[in-house]
């Protein structure tokens, strides 16, 4: 395999990465102080794909998601669909969030989480400009 073709393994540790502040909106907080962080490990040039890590402490908050895996790796928190459904996730759990969705979260111990967004329109990360 030529240097051209060697495929680089990215690796970023989930508890104690290097991220940066991705406040939530103060308009989508319900309750609490609920502090976001995140760090993109690899998205696409049109930034419609993307991944890397999500820490968040605890608080009662809104977001619209993208279609959205997640893996919790520490904490717990309850997320409420628009259709009233709770669903409790914890470390160890694997979720997806469906796009187009405002999900209420509702976080119990600070989590972290590992995810893999797909965002059509490319908007979450201002369409590959921004990170």
């Amino acid at each position: 395999m030529s240097d051209e073709q060697a495929v680089k393994i990215e690796r970023l540790p989930i508890v104690d990465a290097p991220v940066n502040a991705a406040p939530i909106p103060e308009e989508n907080v319900v309750s609490g102080s609920p502090e976001a962080f995140a760090a993109i490990l690899w998205r696409n040039e049109a930034g419609t794909l993307f991944n890397g890590v999500w820490h968040c402490t605890p608080g009662s908050f809104y977001l619209d998601h993208a279609d959205e895996t997640v893996a919790l790796i520490e904490g717990r928190a309850t997320v409420t669909g628009p259709d009233g459904v709770a669903v409790e996730l914890a470390a160890g759990d694997v979720g997806y969030f469906p796009g187009g969705q405002r999900v209420l979260w509702e976080v119990h111990e600070t989590v972290r989480k590992a995810f893999h967004m797909h965002d059509a329109e490319g908007k979450l990360l201002g369409g590959g400009d921004a990170e």
